[in-house]
C-alpha cells in the first residue's frame, strides 16, 4: 500500500493513536513503545510524521527517548488526571471548537485590596497575563491569569500561547492541594459586550478559580475566565 501523504496535521493522527495505546494501559509508564518504522507500517505515515508526533508527545512529557534504545513511557503526575477540571482548552475542545490565544497582557501587578485577588495579602507583587481565546477570527473568551512569582518562573514562556493548565501541571512538581473554583451567569460589561460582539441582552459566563499546590496556605494561581453563553449552545462531544 502507497504511504499517506505527510501534512500538517496527519501528526496529529499518530499521536492520538500512541495516546491510545498508553491509556488503554497496553504500555505502562517506562514501557517501550513501538519503533519509529513499526508506526509507520502500522499507520501507512512516512517517518517525517511519525517524528513530528513523537517530538510533540516528548515535549509535552508524555514519553522520553533512551539514545540507541527506543521511546518510552514516561511516569505520569497524579496532576493530569485533575487536567480535564483544570484545563480550558479541554472545555473548549469538547465542545467542539478548535481555538488559538493571543496574550495580549504579560505584566508584574500589586495586589489592590479592592480588587477580585483578595486571597493575597495587599501590596503583593504578582504576575498577569491575559489572554484572548478566538476561534478562527471570532473572540470566544478572556481569560485573565495572576501568578506567584515562583510559580511564574517555572511556566514554559514559549507555551503561553498554548493550554496554560497543562504548562503549570507539566512544570510545578509539587502535589495539588486543593482548587476552589465557582461559575456565575451575569450580564456583560460594556467592555464585554464589545469584544465577544454582542448585546446586552445575551449572558456571559464567569468562572473564577484559586489553586494551592501543597506545602503551603497561600494560594498559587487564580484565573478568571469569561466566555457569552451562544458559545455554550454548541454541543459536546463526548
Amino acid at each position: 500500500m502507497a504511504k499517506r501523504e505527510n501534512s500538517p496535521t496527519l501528526y496529529i493522527y499518530v499521536k492520538e493513536y500512541i495516546m491510545k495505546l498508553i491509556i488503554s494501559g497496553k504500555y505502562p509508564a517506562h514501557s517501550q513503545l513501538p519503533t519509529e518504522y513499526e508506526l509507520m507500517e502500522t499507520l501507512d505515515v512516512g517517518r517525517a510524521t511519525v517524528r513530528a508526533a513523537l517530538a510533540q508527545l516528548e515535549n509535552e512529557g508524555t514519553i522520553y527517548k533512551r539514545q540507541g534504545v527506543g521511546t518510552f513511557v514516561s511516569e505520569r503526575s497524579k496532576h493530569y488526571g485533575l487536567e480535564p477540571f483544570l484545563s480550558l482548552n479541554f472545555m473548549m475542545k469538547h465542545v467542539g471548537m478548535k481555538n488559538n490565544n493571543e496574550v495580549v497582557e504579560n505584566v508584574e501587578v500589586t495586589v489592590n485590596p479592592d480588587g477580585p485577588l483578595d486571597r493575597w495579602e495587599p501590596g503583593k507583587k504578582v504576575n498577569r497575563l491575559v489572554r484572548i481565546r478566538k476561534s478562527e477570527n471570532t473572540v470566544v473568551g478572556y481569560e485573565d491569569n495572576y501568578y506567584l512569582p515562583h510559580i511564574f518562573e517555572k511556566l514554559n514562556s514559549e507555551e503561553f500561547e498554548g493550554s496554560l493548565a497543562h504548562n503549570l501541571l507539566t512544570n510545578v512538581e509539587d502535589p495539588i492541594h486543593r482548587f476552589d473554583q465557582s461559575t456565575i451567569v451575569r450580564d456583560p460589561t460594556e467592555a464585554e459586550q464589545e469584544l465577544f460582539d454582542i448585546d446586552v441582552a445575551e449572558k456571559v459566563v464567569e468562572l473564577d478559580r484559586w489553586m494551592y499546590f501543597e506545602g503551603t496556605e497561600e494560594p498559587s494561581n487564580y484565573v478568571s475566565f469569561v466566555i457569552p453563553t451562544h458559545i455554550l449552545e454548541f454541543p459536546f462531544l463526548g
